[in-house]
């Protein structure tokens, strides 16, 4: 093994130590602060705050990052003086700003865009597409949203940017709840769909609002519905969702609506 091969694994090594501990490092710090800071500030503001800073957490790893593999390409002499050369002429910059903002790694540059000016908080509640529910994670590829069904969808930065979002929590904070459910392809959908309305009423302790039923699917011997409804805000999705389920086959299956 080379010196030059020797010292760019010793660099490898430290600087990838180096970002392990600069990132719990941050953790710590970001998470305190965010703490007192919810203390005595409206939750919405820790909310912001909370976003920005794992955002920004996000970007200073990332910079960390570039500057670990620079620093191992500049131990070789053919990737030193092509390094050197980049510097400074200015085309590293120019390179760095157009990966970040090109598609698809402008998913980058979107998910600054979007801790800088948070139309989506971490702990809301949004619909993207076809996409509902709690905006778990924000990184600098994508959004980790929990879908009310207790599904994790992975949605890019990008189409957050580009797309329609509606933000829930700001105006209706309720938990959006729908399951699909079969029915056989010769009954009456307008029979099922009085059955199914007449038992969601209420579900558990939770009191649906708006419950609609709406014809989702339509195989050779299946008609599939989707039931649907909002429950309160801090509703547990998964359970009512479930026991929604149970009710609605339930009610079908008394009145012989099922497929065989």
């Amino acid at each position: 093994m080379s010196d030059r091969t020797r010292d760019a694994i010793v660099t490898a090594v430290i600087g990838l130590a180096a970002l392990v501990i600069l990132r719990l490092v941050l953790g710590v710090v970001f998470d305190h602060y965010v703490d007192r800071v919810a203390a005595r500030r409206p939750p919405d503001y820790a909310a912001r705050l909370r976003t920005r800073l794992a955002v920004l957490r996000k970007v200073i790893i990332a910079f960390v990052l570039v500057i670990v593999v620079w620093s191992v390409l500049e131990v070789f002499p053919a990737t030193e003086q092509l390094a050197r050369t980049l510097l400074a002429s200015g085309a590293f910059i120019a390179l760095v700003i157009g990966v970040a903002f090109s598609v698809p790694l402008g998913n980058i540059g979107a998910g600054i865009l979007l801790g800088l000016s948070q139309p989506v908080r971490i702990g809301d509640r949004i619909s993207v597409g076809d996409v509902t529910g709690t905006a778990e994670e924000i990184t600098l590829i994508y959004t980790v949203v929990r879908t009310d069904e207790g599904r994790t969808a992975f949605v890019p930065n990008s189409q957050m940017v580009t797309s329609t979002v509606v933000n829930r929590s700001l105006e209706d904070p309720r938990r959006a709840v729908s399951v699909r459910l079969p029915v056989a392809i010769t009954a009456s959908v307008d029979h099922a769909r009085r059955v199914l309305l007449d038992t969601v009423g209420e579900v558990g302790e939770a009191h649906l609002e708006g419950a609609s039923v709406l014809v989702a699917d339509v195989g050779e011997r299946t008609t599939w519905l989707t039931v649907g409804g909002f429950a309160p805000p801090g509703s547990p999705v998964e359970r009512v969702a479930a026991e929604l389920r149970e009710r609605g086959l339930a009610a079908l299956a008394g009145e012989g609506l099922l497929p065989q």
